[in-house]
């Protein structure tokens, strides 16, 4: 019998990308981090950096990771979550939210016989996958939806009085809490939509009104990201800012 032709694997759907992460002008260190599929952006870099990808819904992660400076480490634990989160794919909203959990608790362990045992660090990102992403968060960094004069806020702070209640590790800080329970939301990939994630040290120069229209004006994602970047150091700057936009090839 003549051996049957194997069937064609469906062809992935694949999104441009690019992250653009800087210390700012006032913090000494810098702690953000970023992933974008196999690529790891770590933390403690000295200079700007910006990186430009095409990505493919193959179960990767695209994300913005915010070390915790006021606890120490902060550098060191969102890095050492980039790394994990780069190696990783992701098929379900369960097994997520399974491995965030053991993220958490690993870094803790990992903390403790360490000179910063506080050291933690809050994230926004996705899970590309074929039909839809996976949005998730934990902390105060932001995701936007992005398509034509409208910006829409997806994710709510974790915040309360003033504090961040939600983290990676941390240790025992009192108003944190000492479980992990992130928020994840099934996002349907849109045509002509952007999505952009971003680190506290953004979003607090940056409205939506102006998000939108900066992208109208600078419809190429890099020249996108640069201009909000320099808007945000236009003002004072005073957090490590670090912004991650996608948006389907068409």
């Amino acid at each position: 019998m003549p051996k049957s032709t194997p069937l064609p694997r469906p062809k992935l759907p694949t999104f441009e990308a690019c992250a653009i992460t800087h210390q700012g002008k006032v913090r000494e260190y810098h702690e953000d981090a970023f992933v974008l599929g196999n690529h790891v952006q770590p933390a403690a870099v000295a200079e700007p950096v910006v990186i430009e990808k095409i990505l493919q819904a193959d179960c990767s992660i695209a994300a913005v990771i915010d070390g915790m400076g006021g606890l120490g480490g902060g550098d060191i634990a969102a890095t050492w979550l980039a790394r994990r989160w780069g190696a990783r794919h992701v098929s379900t909203a369960t097994t997520l939210k399974r491995q965030w959990c053991a993220d958490h608790r690993d870094l803790l362990d990992e903390a403790k016989p360490t000179e910063t045992p506080l050291m933690g660090a809050v994230a926004v990102g996705v899970v590309l996958l074929p039909k839809h992403a996976l949005l998730f968060h934990a902390g105060d960094c932001r995701a936007y939806s992005i398509k034509g004069n409208a910006c829409t806020l997806l994710t709510e702070d974790d915040v309360k009085n003033g504090y961040v209640e939600q983290a990676f590790g941390g240790g025992e800080v009192p108003n944190l809490k000492s479980e992990i329970n992130p928020h994840i939301v099934t996002l349907p990939w849109q045509p002509e939509t952007t999505l952009l994630l971003m680190s506290d040290g953004a979003w607090q120069y940056l409205k939506p009104g102006i998000i939108s229209l900066t992208l109208s004006a600078r419809p190429n994602l890099r020249a996108f990201l640069l201009t909000l970047a320099a808007l945000v150091l236009e003002g004072r700057a005073n957090d490590n800012l670090t912004l991650l936009a996608l948006r389907p090839v068409q």
